[in-house]
């Protein structure tokens, strides 16, 4: 059976390799650093707490910034005429992420026995995107993958660029949000039982919104963990009906409609597929495949399921611009910046720029969205901390309404 060893070597100038490599034996590991012309070390099994987290890494993808330093490192490279060999050990030293490591490692294994790279990536399709399979192989097939691997890092920054945007906006209203969840949970079960039992004692005539405060926090109290677990169940439950193709068009048409929120995801969205189909475009990637690629970059099931059937029209050679009017997913504007891309033959250059014009758009709208939220959530949780306080606070007043008339 085969095991994980890690491994340290020095080449003919005395530099330190580290790495891993699955194989039988620690023999076996020897004679393959042997036959690459370095100095064994040392070698030592791999230790649980280490196979641990690279199964925790397998189960996440490869973050997209790990791909953009791959794919500039690469470039580099390539340019600078290294064996692709060479490309590809290289990069094994100097990549981080133990996911993307183990898959360049088969990869060179592959590329070794005379497999061509883009096949030898799509064999491990969870760490390259398809969008990166069909662009290396265009690149192969044009001599020009240096410059493929640039688009490619280029795409991929923007990407970037993009999901950090819309997280750090997101962040803030997620943190007070259940902050918020937190404090008034905290304050239901654990501190107005006290006063609970302070007003029982007192025999006073409860107001009506204390009354309901303590009703609740009885009832919270009581079926805390029924009511925890009801919602993890129904969590559990909307997670698996969201696996369904339905639901998931379902639950995308829902998204869209939502104000404000909605729109935003619809650019998001547009963006995403404009910028994916420029990079293939420009790498000489057939369109009716790069369309197949371009939707799945989407996220959207609904966007996808629309863009197939549009495809329809586009293999009757109706152009792209007419196919995809009548998906009813992208606006007037973008519809005719493509027909004139089209009629410019630079389609490619028109798609990037409407990505451009979506990207600054969101960001625009994130940023204030953003401004406007901050204050809005910090006058929600104030404003409930503030309704419980008075509500715990009435009592009180009839306590010392009552000793002012005795």
């Amino acid at each position: 059976m085969a095991k994980t060893f890690c491994y340290k070597a020095r080449d003919r100038t005395g530099h330190v390799l580290a790495g891993t490599i699955v194989a039988e034996n620690e023999a076996a590991v020897a004679s393959f650093i042997h036959s690459k012309g370095y100095f064994v070390t040392q070698i030592t099994k791999q230790r649980r707490e280490w196979l641990l987290r690279e199964f925790l890494q397998s189960l996440s993808p490869v973050a997209v910034k790990a791909l953009v330093v791959f794919c500039r490192q690469f470039a580099v490279m390539i340019d600078a005429g290294l064996p692709m060999l060479v490309c590809l050990n290289v990069l094994i030293e100097q990549t981080y992420n133990g996911k993307l490591k183990n898959a360049l490692q088969a990869v060179h294994k592959k590329v070794q026995e005379g497999t061509p790279l883009s096949v030898a990536m799509s064999e491990h399709s969870r760490v390259f995107p398809e969008l990166m399979i069909r662009m290396v192989e265009a690149g192969e097939l044009g001599g020009v993958l240096d410059s493929i691997l640039r688009r490619l890092a280029v795409h991929y920054e923007k990407e970037h660029k993009l999901n950090e945007k819309v997280k750090a906006a997101m962040t803030y209203p997620a943190v007070v949000v259940s902050l918020a969840i937190v404090s008034v949970t905290f304050i239901l079960i654990v501190v107005l039982p006290v006063f609970t039992k302070l007003f029982e004692d007192m025999s006073l005539e409860i107001p009506l919104p204390t009354r309901v405060l303590l009703t609740t926090s009885h009832f919270l109290g009581n079926n805390g963990m029924s009511i925890f677990a009801l919602l993890l169940l129904l969590c559990l439950g909307l997670s698996f009906l969201a696996k369904h193709e339905e639901m998931k068009k379902g639950i995308d048409s829902i998204r869209f409609k939502i104000p404000v929120f909605g729109m935003v995801r619809k650019k998001i969205v547009i963006a995403r597929f404009c910028r994916t189909l420029s990079t293939l475009l420009r790498g000489s990637v057939p369109l009716l495949s790069a369309i197949e690629v371009a939707q799945k970059s989407t996220g959207s099931s609904s966007v996808i399921a629309a863009l197939t059937i549009a495809m329809q029209g586009i293999r009757q050679g109706l152009g792209l611009a007419a196919p995809l009017s009548n998906c009813g997913v992208f606006p007037p504007l973008v519809i005719q910046m493509i027909a004139i891309g089209e009629e410019t033959g630079e389609i490619d250059k028109m798609l990037e720029k409407i990505a451009d014009f979506y990207e600054e758009d969101v960001d625009d709208i994130v940023t204030c969205l953003s401004s406007m939220l901050e204050p809005l959530l910090v006058g929600f949780l104030g404003g409930i901390i503030g309704l419980i306080v008075i509500a715990v606070v009435l009592p009180m007043f009839e306590v010392v309404s009552a000793v002012g008339r005795q």
